[in-house]
């Protein structure tokens, strides 16, 4: 059960919240949200969760169908390929600025969390996985030493999270470009840095391509 809201901004807080469940997998696309449930499990009433759900709608990751409620946005095919390829030009560019402004703290970092990563593959946890990559880009986006590209990828990636699909065949592809990132930010290398996460959500695409278009043809 997530934990109960302060008083303070309960707006804010329970939009945090919501995010915090999308990244976590607790919702879907198409599942229905029940608003009246969400809020008492936060402690509060259902104004701000309303308010924090509009905000959400406005981002394409809730619909609001009226006399029915809300519910977690369809996703289409069309829709992941236009993400993955901004995703991947922006990332790239995440990619190629971090390498510039990187620290070696931060690489040491990125490096711990490759080690997790290492263990997660051999285990084939989809969702530990996801949590690290979750941490990992996140890294990289703090050090790429631009506001604005940090602050789009970030609701990239959180609109991205609702595209589900199995990983597991590329899971150590996905690993082995982790590491390649992490090889070109620490060696100071901005083109590598930008061409290794470029083919990073190219990979991701193609996956989830796959999935969609298998699911059409069943």
């Amino acid at each position: 059960m997530p934990r109960k809201l302060s008083r303070l901004t309960l707006k804010e807080q329970a939009d945090k919240a919501l995010r915090e469940m999308i990244s976590s997998y607790r919702f879907f696309p198409g599942k229905w949200i029940n608003v009246e449930r969400l809020a008492k499990d936060l402690g509060v009433s259902r104004t701000p969760v309303w308010q924090a759900m509009m905000d959400l709608e406005k981002e394409g990751l809730v619909e609001h169908i009226p006399k029915q409620g809300i519910r977690m946005a369809e996703m289409t095919l069309q829709m992941a390929c236009d993400l993955y390829t901004v995703r991947g030009l922006l990332e790239g560019l995440a990619g190629r600025f971090a390498a510039e402004n990187i620290s070696k703290k931060t690489v040491a970092r990125l490096e711990s969390i490759l080690k997790e990563q290492q263990q997660i593959v051999k285990d084939q946890d989809v969702v530990e996985y996801s949590i690290s990559d979750f941490r990992f880009h996140g890294l990289i986006y703090d050090f790429c030493g631009n506001w604005l590209l940090k602050e789009l990828l970030e609701n990239i990636k959180t609109r991205s999270r609702p595209f589900v699909c199995d990983i597991t065949p590329i899971m150590s592809g996905l690993y082995q470009d982790h590491v390649e990132a992490v090889d070109a930010l620490k060696n100071r290398d901005p083109a590598k840095a930008e061409r290794v996460m470029r083919r990073h959500n190219l990979r991701m695409r193609r996956r989830i391509e796959w999935t969609l278009t298998r699911e059409e043809r069943e």
